[in-house]
């Protein structure tokens, strides 16, 4: 049986449809889950294509676009910002394409699979490499697929790099993370997974990785690197890891490995203030090889609530961690968090004192929302915090000022705190 396979990357919970404004990071940059997912089902010799729902003007153009060339098997990867529009996507695939088979993956999915018992699709529950080409293979055998199935583990070592053709990659290779940087660049992912317990993203990220954390070796990652210079003669390299200086002996290795291949690019990267506190030397070396920024999510000023969120950082680390990374020519894009959970006007000035004093080159300011199958969440609907509508919202990445939580003295820290730093 020979049939075809769609993939659908979702996005739109984010920056819209291309009809709608927004921030070319949002819009280009590619999905590496659902990437990764169909270099597998190539591999496995399947006729693979993919629509990015973000290049794409509304859903009248996207029906057009399934009715034109319709296909057997829709893979679709939906994200707890996505959870409205992937509903919405299954209903129009259901309607227009209704013999076809749909596969659901990503973390909303994963973490609540049971909002799709009443949908006509199967849903992943973690990591879909191995298993969406089972049940492809269930497919071409005539096999019942399931409501539900759990995802297995690859050997990270083992399975294809990411397809990034799948997307219009020449696009990311036109997104900088800094306006200072020029030529081409190109993301990665060399883990997956966090051991961290910080309530605002657990238990929910474990929900798709689970445990215990894992790495690709550095050799298999500098080894995509290379075929992707041969490739692009990228300039900058992202690496999207939520905290990619987790490993010290793996970041000494890889850096060892990557400075013989002379790529001269630039590197930005995620990590910790305690990380980067704890671990001076690793942070020279990684200078060393091109690392120029550093994101470190300061989240902030109080200590009270820092150990509220299990942050496992100090307001003094935070201070430290940017005076360190600075010292050997790093940057710091700092992410911090106004309004969390039973915050006081004199603890966001805290927060605006600690910036302040630290003075990151780059701040990006959130106002903090809960999201579901988060620990925090459900703090704050066992305490009844979360302002009427709030739930309908979709979660934005980006900066969008928006009040959540009751009890919170939004005013006060607009025009007092964050007008004040123009560069917020």
């Amino acid at each position: 049986m020979t049939f075809k396979v769609t993939l659908i990357y979702t996005g739109i919970g984010i920056c819209g449809f291309t009809s709608n404004n927004s921030d070319d990071r949002e819009r280009y940059h590619i999905g590496h889950g659902i990437a990764s997912v169909g270099a597998s089902a190539k591999a496995a010799g399947y006729d693979v294509n993919m629509i990015d729902l973000r290049s794409l003007s509304g859903w009248d153009e996207f029906i057009s676009l399934i009715k034109a060339d319709p296909a057997d098997v829709y893979g679709i990867s939906i994200s707890q910002a996505d959870c409205k529009s992937g509903a919405e996507l299954i209903s129009k695939i259901k309607n227009t394409i209704p013999k076809s088979k749909i596969i659901v993956g990503g973390v909303h999915p994963s973490v609540f699979p049971f909002q799709y018992s009443d949908k006509d699709v199967t849903v992943v529950v973690g990591e879909g490499e191995i298993v969406f080409v089972n049940l492809l293979k269930m497919i071409e055998s005539n096999v019942q697929l399931p409501k539900a199935i759990s995802g297995l583990k690859p050997n990270l070592d083992e399975i294809p790099w990411a397809d990034r053709n799948l997307f219009n990659y020449e696009k990311e290779l036109k997104c900088l993370f800094s306006q200072e940087q020029t030529g081409a660049t190109v993301t990665m992912l060399a883990g997956r997974g966090c051991t961290y317990k910080c309530t605002y993203c657990q238990p929910a990220e474990n929900k798709v990785f689970g445990f215990p954390y894992r790495l690709r070796s550095p050799e298999n990652v500098i080894s995509e690197l290379r075929y992707l210079y041969d490739k692009y003669s990228f300039k900058n390299i992202i690496f999207w890891d939520d905290t990619f200086t987790i490993n010290r002996n793996w970041i000494m290795k890889f850096c060892d490995l990557y400075e013989a291949q002379n790529f001269g690019a630039t590197i930005s990267a995620c990590s910790r203030a305690d990380i980067i506190c704890n671990n001076e030397s690793m942070v020279e070396r990684l200078a060393s090889i091109g690392v120029n920024w550093f994101v470190v999510g300061l989240e902030t000023g109080s200590q009270r609530l820092l150990d509220f969120i299990k942050k496992g950082t100090t307001v003094e680390q935070n201070k430290e961690a940017v005076r360190i990374s600075r010292k050997y020519g790093i940057k710091t894009h700092a992410t911090i968090m106004y309004g969390l959970p039973t915050e006081t006007k004199e603890e966001s000035l805290a927060t605006y004192n600690m910036v302040n004093e630290a003075n990151p080159e780059y701040t990006m300011v959130f106002w903090f929302l809960p999201i579901p199958g988060t620990e925090i969440y459900q703090y704050c609907v066992d305490n009844d915090l979360i302002l009427d509508g709030v739930t309908d919202r979709t979660i934005a990445r980006t900066a969008i000022h928006i009040p959540t939580l009751k009890n919170i003295d939004y005013d006060y820290i607009y025009y007092s705190l964050m007008i004040p730093r123009m560069h917020f």
